[in-house]
């Protein structure tokens, strides 16, 4: 009987450790006509650099924040650098995904969800 329990329990306490563990997932696509360069993504607590993205191009990255935040991102684009201010929210639980979209305007378009 005890046998069976511990059987029971353990698939429970690795998938709870697993869970813990992961951090939000940050995508980027770049649904622009021009190539992305000089990526950072940035929030509480983090800062990531890309490097390149190319038109049509998507990176996706685990990042680590130390408290809720908003995600910032700055690129270069046609020569032009451009840092629009953080939007969007997530918590430092991996449960977030999180999508930043670069428009063809280079407007920066942030969502999230949280994934079961």
């Amino acid at each position: 009987m005890k046998r069976a329990s511990i059987r029971l329990l353990l698939p429970l306490i690795l998938l709870f450790t697993i869970s813990c563990s992961r951090h939000p997932q940050v995508t980027v696509v770049n649904e622009s006509a021009d190539p992305l360069a000089n990526l950072v993504l940035s929030g509480s607590g983090f800062s990531e650099p890309l490097g390149r993205l190319a038109p049509g191009e998507k990176k996706t990255v685990e990042v680590t924040p130390s408290a809720d935040t908003g995600l910032a991102l700055e690129f270069e684009a046609k020569g032009t650098k451009h840092a629009p201010p953080a939007d969007g929210y997530f918590e430092a639980s991996g449960l977030y995904r999180v999508t930043a979209r670069v428009k063809p305007d280079f407007r920066v378009e942030i969502t999230s969800d949280l994934t079961p």
